[in-house]
């Protein structure tokens, strides 16, 4: 089970969560409108993938998020969403992951990639 927790904006919580909980063998944790919550949850809880939406982020603040979620060394990988696409992708180990889930629905087919992947291991 790929265990997810999610920074979104209180606008498209309702949509974001609903597709997430869709796919198979993927649960979300948690979710929050509150970057600096979100965090600290994903200290405790230690999520498979820390899902940032930039619906929950002010304008430029996106990039201070994902440093300071890097800063702390989660084993999670961090998934940038913005609309409907996957922006960035960075693995628990700094890694770029690929990007070729971008386009319309990207989270729901990065996020199976992910748990199929968990899932193989």
């Amino acid at each position: 089970m790929l265990t997810v927790l999610v920074l979104v904006g209180r606008e498209n919580e309702k949509d974001l969560i609903a597709r997430i909980e869709s796919i198979p063998d993927v649960c979300v944790l948690s979710h929050t409108d509150d970057s600096t919550l979100a965090l600290a949850r994903a200290r405790v809880l230690l999520p498979d993938v820390l899902v940032i939406d930039l619906s929950a982020c002010l304008p430029g603040d996106a990039a201070a998020v994902v440093h300071r979620a890097r800063g702390l060394g989660l084993p999670s990988e961090l998934v940038v969403h913005g609309g409907d696409a996957v922006v960035g992708a960075v693995s628990c180990d700094g890694e770029p992951l690929p990007a070729r889930e971008s386009g319309p629905g990207g989270l729901v087919r990065t996020l199976t990639r992910l748990a199929r992947r968990q899932h193989a291991s």
